[in-house]
């Protein structure tokens, strides 16, 4: 009985291919056996229903599996759909909130070209390109964000430097610590003393100060004098030697950066 129950197709199958077999034989035989051909006709009947019930089960069955699969494969869909939404929410309000810093230390600082018309475009640091390993590297957005060549690239902790050139989605930017740039700067202290900075072959940066004798120090804050392709007032760094060059008859000087080229990862470049 239990073998039975467990392969009721089968058993069926058996039962209507007896049936068949000992009907066929009756009529082989002539017999007027009606009410045996009768018996075995209702018998036929009943497993037909339940083969047909049986069969139709299994239809069922297997149409539930494939609409299951399906319904999966959507949901699998849909987790994606919802992870990249995710993904591009955070990068977004991680771009505003450090938009909303940068406009913050610009208003601290006084910088007079970002406002609340100028365009800033933050991007991501993908590469170093330079032979000082720092002062050249490419950023994540170009053209198509609307950087152009020689637009201002900075941080929050000051002047980086600017775009020397751009693709559709990338843009290569020089380092002020690359020795091909030079940057006329006023002291913090005194807006008087006006000087000039640049990039050494060592990545690092020295400048002068443009009268003989100056009294500029260690310890000076730098920032940009406005002269130049470079707005007025951006960080560049604090004066770390002070020097008098006889034969120049210059005051020379060393800076360390206020940006820390090494850790720096998202820069800002003002459009």
């Amino acid at each position: 009985m239990r073998w039975i129950r467990e392969h009721k197709v089968l058993t069926a199958a058996i039962a209507i291919l007896l049936a068949a077999v000992i009907i066929f034989s009756v009529s082989a035989a002539g017999g007027g056996l009606n009410g045996v051909t009768g018996a075995f006709g209702n018998l036929y009947s009943r497993v037909e229903k339940q083969m047909t019930a049986a069969g139709r089960a299994i239809s069922e069955n297997v149409s539930g599996i494939f609409s299951y699969r399906q319904l999966q494969k959507e949901n699998e869909e849909l987790k994606e759909e919802i992870n990249e939404l995710k993904e591009e929410m955070n990068r977004l309000a991680l771009n505003e909130e450090e938009l909303a810093d940068l406009r913050e230390l610009a208003e601290a600082l006084n910088y007079d070209f970002i406002d609340g018309t100028s365009d800033i475009v933050s991007a991501t640091i993908i590469s170093f390109d330079g032979l000082n390993w720092t002062n050249i590297f490419t950023v994540n957005e170009g053209s198509d964000s609307g950087i152009e060549e020689n637009d201002v690239v900075i941080c929050g902790d000051g002047l980086v430097g600017r775009v020397s050139q751009v693709g559709k989605n990338w843009a290569r930017v020089m380092s002020l610590t690359d020795e091909s740039v030079k940057i006329s700067f006023k002291s913090g202290e005194d807006t008087d003393m006006l000087g000039i900075v640049e990039g050494t072959s060592d990545g690092e940066l020295t400048g002068y100060m443009l009268e003989e004798k100056s009294g500029i120090k260690k310890g000076d804050r730098l920032v940009t004098s406005g002269v130049g392709m470079y707005p007025d007032g951006i960080e560049i760094g604090t004066v770390s030697k002070v020097w008098y060059d006889s034969d120049s008859q210059l005051t020379r000087i060393n800076v360390s950066p206020s940006v820390d080229f090494e850790s720096l990862d998202k820069v800002s470049v003002v459009l």
